[in-house]
Parts: structure tokens; sequence; C-alpha cells
């Protein structure tokens, strides 16, 4: 531990300057804002192995905050990364900015506040002289392919029409510029009209899946999606079973061609269970602590890409357990 921090604990802050804003001059402002505050330590981390560094940097100086300075990606490669077994005894608080192409993590958890604003509150509660900050606890996805046992931790997972939205995002509305929660929220509200109307772009595909080790169902769905965030995209909570109800995270999850899609679709998007509905099960949604998924095709967590088109991935869902959020 170096001198400036034997008055308090450390503090690092990553920066990935290939996420979204990064690149438009926003990495700029943000080392031009960390010099003023030496005691931070600032890292570079742009792939897996740089970001692996950083954390182990961190552990090595048992930094108590990390600030990551890039997008939802950045975070789960570094909550898959503090969620190993060897890192177990080392859970620092975590203050996330909002750097990347469309940051949804952060519209529900992250620091809010001017740059400087932060690190100043940052640096006074290093120092133990004052704590500004509001302090969430979340809980954080644990996907694991069975097939390979590979495993990444995140808060938002999709399949389907979700995995499908984001490559149709890429390709014609991230291209154009349109970058952010207003980007994304576009390309979200293409894919539900299609939904809803002439389903062009979205398709269905086959899962089967066990809710808390219980048979629950095997179908073609459209939509597969879980999370621990209480805020989506655009504010959208297409869930209405809670965690009160049960368990660690919530899933939903909705078969192709379900009935009545027009009737139904806004009490979904606001949490609320579909009026209108038969015995079929085409709308369902569970609050468990896990769930195994046996899907066609490719899925999502946090917006990065996993599996292979016409491929079958087995997958188990649950909790790594929490991480601590700093906000202002």
């Amino acid at each position: 531990m170096t001198e400036q921090y034997l008055d308090g604990f450390g503090v690092t802050a990553i920066s990935n300057p290939l996420s979204g804003k990064n690149k438009n001059n926003g990495c700029r402002l943000f080392l031009q804002t960390v010099k003023k505050f030496p005691q931070i330590q600032h890292l570079f981390a742009s792939n897996l192995e740089d970001i692996t560094r950083a954390i182990k940097a961190c552990e090595l100086r048992q930094d108590k905050v990390i600030i990551i300075n890039g997008g939802d990606g950045t975070l789960q490669c570094i909550l898959t990364l503090l969620k190993q077994k060897k890192y177990k005894h080392y859970q620092p608080e975590l203050c996330l900015l909002g750097s990347g192409t469309t940051s949804m993590v952060y519209e529900d958890v992250g620091c809010k506040s001017k740059l400087e604003n932060i690190f100043d509150s940052i640096s006074a509660y290093s120092a133990g002289l004052r704590d500004d900050f509001k302090k969430t606890s979340r809980e954080i996805l644990r996907v694991e392919n069975m097939d390979t046992s590979e495993v990444h931790c995140g808060m938002f997972f999709g399949a389907g029409t979700i995995y499908d939205g984001i490559l149709y995002c890429r390709k014609s509305i991230h291209s154009k510029g349109l970058r952010g929660e207003l980007g994304a929220s576009l390309g979200l509200l293409r894919f539900l009209f299609d939904w809803l109307t002439v389903k062009r772009l979205t398709r269905s595909f086959s899962a089967k899946l066990s809710v808390d080790n219980t048979q629950t169902d095997k179908a073609e769905f459209s939509v597969i999606v879980a999370t621990t965030l209480n805020r989506l995209l655009a504010g959208v909570y297409p869930f209405w079973s809670t965690y009160s109800d049960h368990g660690q995270f919530v899933i939903t999850l909705i078969k192709h061609n379900p009935p009545r899609p027009i009737m139904n679709f806004y009490n979904i998007l606001k949490g609320r269970a579909p009026k209108y509905t038969n015995n079929e099960n085409h709308y369902q949604s569970y609050a468990p602590y896990q769930v195994k998924l046996y899907i066609e095709g490719g899925y999502t967590l946090d917006g990065e890409l996993f599996g292979e088109q016409g491929k079958i991935s087995q997958l188990s869902i649950d909790s790594a357990g929490t991480v601590t959020f700093l906000s202002l």
C-alpha cells in the first residue's frame, strides 16, 4: 500500500476506452478530472486480460471502492471475475459511471452526479471524513453453460427476441450514431411493433425449462428475460412475480404467438399480469432460486452475446451473491 492510503482505504478507477461514450471524448474528460485526485489509482482495461490484471491489482491493494468507467459489458466482465472463488474474501463496493453504449445497469444503480462531485465524495469517504453515498445491494445473476462449465455473471439475461433485438440495434440503430438509452429504446419499440403486428423480425425458438428443480414447460418461445435490476430499458419492467414471492431474481417467458398480445403488452411492460390469457401458460413469470434452460440459439448477459444460432445451450441461472453499488 502506498503512502497516500495510510490514512484511509484505497480506491481504483478502471476505464475502458473502447466503451461507447468513452470513444466520444468521454475518456478525455474523465482523465482531466481523475488527475485532480492523485489518491485514486487509474487503470486502463479494454479486454478480459486487461480487466483481469486490474482486478488482481485492486485485490492486492485491498481497495474498498472500484470506480467503473465503462459500460454494461465492462461491468459484466468485472462481476464475473469478482464472483470467482479466488475472490470470495474480496468484495469491493462499485461506483458505476454511464460510459457505455446503452448503460442499462447504470440507469438503475449507477452514480449519476457530476464527475468532480463523485471523486470529491469518494476521496472524503476513503479518508473517513464523510459518507455521502446511497448504498444499494443487489443480487448478481450467475449463468453457467452446463456443456462447457463456463460461468458468466451479470444483472440482465435475455434470449430469443431480446438477443435478436441487440443484433438489430447494433446493425440498424447504433450504426447511425443513436446510442445510449434512446438508441436502445428505439430498437425495443421497433421489435415490439413487429411482435404485435407483422412478425418479420421476431422469431420463435425451442426451449425447455425447470424452475427450482420442478419441470415446468417445453415449447416454442419468443421471449425469455431475467434480471436482478429494478429498472430496465426505458422503464420497461415485464415481471409480475416479485422477489418477495420466493427467490433471488425474476424471469419472464412468453411463448410464440401468445393470445391477444395487443391487449396484454401494456400490462406486461408495466409489470402486471396479462388479463387475457388461456390455460396453455403463454405468459409466465417467476421469482426463483434457480432456473435450468435448454434453449436453441444465442443469449445475452448485460449486452454481451453468447451461444450460437442453431445450437442448443444448456444453462443454469441462479444467484452468485450480492454486490454493493454506490450512488449520488
